[in-house]
């Protein structure tokens, strides 16, 4: 998921990739950036580099949460002290499960069914001040890590914060044929993260090939029947 926002991200903006030690990082961004720059040739107006987790994170307006959901609230709780009440966190997180050949959504925290929090609830807690939003869960990592994919799904984004949500808005139209899609407060991340293992279930039952998620109105017809 990281690999595919960084490479689609850099048609327009300045991307940092992450990582625990400097020498994964620059090697992470330089490979990506290959990448971009053979694809989009003159039209990239971005650029990728590589830093430190907490480096990373300073100056930039959007912080965007690819980690395993196992090791994303300690990782993002040791870096929140790097983060300001202006910069907006994304959460791609999706905790999951598997028994046997299906996937179940798990609380990032023990509990029953849906009574645990979702994992961007609990990322909120964690870099509180910053505001988090919820996205990207539905978009299958292939499509985003296939630059030549046309991607043409939704984005369903869940968030508490106004301005947060129009940030992350744009950034995700800033991906083309991408579209955001509000589904209401951050409590509802979890109907949108268990959409994950659900799509995948689809996958499995049915043969299907990486499915996602489009949303579409009904038109009414003028023909009665």
């Amino acid at each position: 998921m990281g690999r595919g926002l960084a490479v689609r991200l850099a048609l327009k903006h300045e991307i940092v990739v992450g990582s625990r030690t400097l020498e994964k990082a620059q090697g992470i961004a330089k490979n990506l950036k290959n990448l971009a720059r053979g694809f989009y040739l003159s039209e990239m107006e971005g650029s990728i580099k590589g830093a430190l987790n907490a480096d990373s994170m300073l100056g930039s307006d959007i912080v965007i949460v690819t980690l395993p959901p196992e090791v994303s609230i300690p990782v993002v709780e040791g870096l929140s002290e790097n983060l300001t009440n202006d910069q907006v966190v994304v959460s791609t997180v999706v905790p999951m499960t598997r028994k046997k050949s299906l996937f179940y959504w798990t609380p990032i925290e023990e509990g029953d069914a849906f009574s645990g929090r979702s994992a961007a609830e609990a990322i909120q807690e964690a870099v509180d001040p910053a505001n988090v939003v919820s996205a990207f869960q539905t978009v299958p990592a292939t499509y985003l890590s296939n630059i030549d994919a046309v991607l043409n799904v939704d984005v369903l984004i869940a968030g508490d914060d106004e301005l947060a949500l129009t940030k992350v808005s744009s950034l995700i139209r800033d991906i083309p044929n991408l579209r955001p899609l509000r589904v209401g407060p951050l409590e509802n991340s979890k109907w949108i993260e268990s959409l994950t293992p659900l799509l995948l279930n689809a996958a499995i039952l049915n043969g299907l090939h990486d499915p996602t998620i489009r949303v579409i109105p009904w038109m009414p017809s003028d023909t009665q029947g």
